[in-house]
């Protein structure tokens, strides 16, 4: 029996009646975050590592000497790769062009806020989407990074793979959007 002081939640579609097992008592959940840095390469996807606090310049780049070097050395002994990042303001930080130039990090250039032409977001999306079946089962912020890492390693190398042949796509259709948001 749900109290005259409780809320209730009602799924119904807009031309449905009224119906008592369409009732759900509010649930009280704590949401948990997490900040989270992951790469991919054609390979599949490489390291994931939680970020405590606020990201800054000096952060990034601890992350970047900790985190990236092992895939670059893992999948690309010869060096011949080519890191994105997306344009944060930490990416674009003095501080940071020169830790890449002095690390000879090969990055490329490309346009601020540009998510269409960033891959990483569509695999982000995809682990957000798998997250939402499970955010019931999560009981604290150390479980919802074990069930993002389990997310994360189970992205098939094919769907990265995927993704990476539809960069041409892309490119041409951010051309032809003139620089708006496309379908990716």
């Amino acid at each position: 029996m749900i109290g005259h002081d409780e809320r209730v939640y009602v799924w119904r579609k807009r031309d449905e009646g009224w119906r008592p097992d369409l009732v759900q008592p509010r649930t009280s959940q704590t949401k948990y975050q997490v900040m989270i840095w992951g790469c991919i390469c054609w390979n599949g996807v490489g390291t994931l590592t939680p970020v405590e606090g606020n990201i800054n310049a000096v952060k990034y780049q601890e992350i970047l000497d900790e985190h990236l070097w092992p895939v670059i050395a893992r999948h690309f002994p010869g060096g011949n790769y080519l890191f994105q990042d997306d344009n944060a303001p930490v990416h674009r930080a003095r501080s940071t062009q020169e830790f890449v130039a002095r690390n000879g990090i090969t990055g490329m250039s490309w346009p601020a806020q540009s998510p269409d032409l960033n891959i990483i977001e569509n695999v982000w999306l995809h682990v957000k989407r798998k997250l939402q079946t499970r955010t019931g089962m999560i009981k604290s912020k150390n479980e919802l990074f074990q069930e993002i890492h389990r997310i994360w390693v189970s992205i098939s190398p094919a769907y990265i793979q995927c993704l990476y042949k539809s960069i041409p796509k892309r490119i041409v259709n951010v051309i032809r959007l003139k620089g708006h948001l496309t379908k990716y």
